[in-house]
């Protein structure tokens, strides 16, 4: 079996064919420390490099002090083969059972390409083995745009000569571009891919929120989970936060459109098409500009194209 994965700083994505048809699956990048007994600990508990770790929604559950921020590269090399192993436990595979796997990594941390791979190919998980032979390392980004190029193909919808896409995840905004359908492999670098620019700073207002309008500290995570639920649970009453989401939503696309048009104004004058993907793709207002695109499912599209990708 084959996998594409997209370990992103706020979810993990994942892509897998299942009985012939494509399953998509996706949970929080969130790891916590247990503090659990190494000889009666909880079924939900993960052993990993002699440490006890919660991972995925239990982990949010935890108090902030125990919660990992994974917002660096640093913190995705250290916990990435938690997220791995959490894909696996999910889908109730072993490595024996992952003939290949696909994974993204942005543009800005690709010096680390070749330490981040080796970090994932072997590792232990609850004293379990992983151990992959085949892992592909693409430019985050570049697995949207094969996604988008079949889906265009399998729609019947003619691709763009030339076109941008902008992929906004938790913290990297990365942008890929083609020119003749082709992607413009040179341009693929830290020139084009941006720290802090994605949903994080939406985050960092909702941390800023519910500091300011109910004294409580509260982690990006939780501050993610609290955006997108819109609504914030405090001793077991919900406080409804839509009007407050709405207006950070537009805070942000407009700082983003602020952004991207100060470095490549000149380019969205000579595209065909802009193209908006990943978690951040789901906040950019369409009517923007007539050539703008965003896709129903969008933040699934790196986990896809880097599964198409595998060979």
């Amino acid at each position: 079996m084959k996998i594409g994965i997209d370990t992103g700083f706020g979810h993990t994505k994942y892509a897998l064919y299942a009985d012939g048809k494509l399953k998509l699956g996706k949970f929080p990048s969130v790891v916590a420390n247990a503090n659990d007994d190494f000889n009666d600990r909880s079924d939900h508990v993960r052993i990993f490099e002699n440490q006890l770790y919660y991972v995925s929604d239990i982990a949010l559950k935890q108090d902030p002090k125990d919660i990992k921020e994974l917002i660096s590269y640093k913190t995705l090399e250290r916990f990435a083969p938690l997220l791995i192993a959490e894909v696996l436990r999910l889908e109730n595979l072993n490595s024996q059972e992952v003939s290949s796997v696909g994974l993204g990594l942005s543009p800005a941390h690709k010096e680390h390409a070749a330490t981040f791979k080796k970090r994932i190919s072997s590792f232990a998980v609850d004293e379990k083995e992983y151990k992959f032979k085949n892992i592909s390392i693409t430019p985050q980004g570049v697995g949207a745009v094969h996604a988008i190029k079949k889906f265009w193909e399998n729609g019947g919808v003619e691709e763009p000569n030339d076109y941008i896409t902008v992929d906004i995840g938790f913290n990297t905004m990365d942008v890929i571009i083609t020119y003749d359908k082709q992607i413009q492999k040179g341009k693929i670098n830290e020139d084009n891919s941006f720290e802090q620019k994605g949903i994080i700073q939406i985050a960092e207002l909702m941390q800023k929120y519910i500091k300011n309008e109910f004294q409580k500290e509260i982690t990006l995570k939780e501050a993610l989970v609290i955006f997108l639920g819109e609504s914030y649970k405090l001793r077991g009453q919900n406080h409804n936060l839509s009007e407050v989401v709405k207006t950070m939503k537009a805070q942000y696309t407009i700082k983003t459109m602020e952004f991207l048009e100060q470095k490549y104004s000149n380019d969205f004058d000579k595209m065909d098409a802009i193209c908006f993907v990943g978690g951040g793709g789901y906040f950019i207002d369409g009517q923007y500009a007539q050539h703008i695109q965003t896709f129903k499912d969008s933040e699934y599209y790196n986990a896809i194209g880097n599964l198409l990708m595998l060979k």
